[in-house]
């Protein structure tokens, strides 16, 4: 009998899987012989697990071929986008907030580390450092004439 050959096989380990079904489709039949019934409720089962398996690859197909929901996805971006865009703005005005850009149409002089705005004072504090210059003709030769 064809069967028995099938089981030694399927015992053995040497069974295709086109074999395999073979032994669940003549397991699944109303007539089985006495002397291999022994074997029905495993190959019953197998045959179950075989459905089962079957219909989850099913459900994952389906899965994979269905439509990414487009609005979900562009609504996802259109928020990234907008929150990029708000953080980039809070960043700006919070580093204008930490480093103000100093007026450039402001003019002023440092003096000895310290900064002034008043042309006054700043006139009066350059004719002091002129008086204070003294050179000596030998000075003025050497920074005139230096080779």
């Amino acid at each position: 009998m064809k069967i028995n050959e099938l089981l030694n096989k399927y015992f053995d380990g040497e069974t295709s899987c086109e074999e395999e079904r073979e032994l669940r489709r003549f397991f699944a039949e109303e007539e089985v012989p006495e002397e291999v019934q022994v074997y029905r409720p495993l190959f019953a089962c197998l045959d179950q697990e075989a459905q089962k398996f079957r219909l989850e690859q099913s459900e994952t197909e389906k899965k994979k071929s269905a439509p990414v929901q487009s609005y979900s996805l562009k609504r996802r971006r259109w928020l990234y986008f907008l929150g990029g865009a708000a953080a980039s703005i809070a960043l700006f005005i919070g580093s204008m907030q930490l480093f103000p850009v100093p007026n450039a149409s402001e003019n002023y002089v440092i003096i000895n580390g310290k900064r002034y705005t008043d042309e006054a004072l700043i006139k009066e504090k350059a004719m002091e450092a002129l008086q204070n210059v003294h050179f000596t003709d030998e000075e003025i030769n050497d920074l005139l004439f230096q080779f």
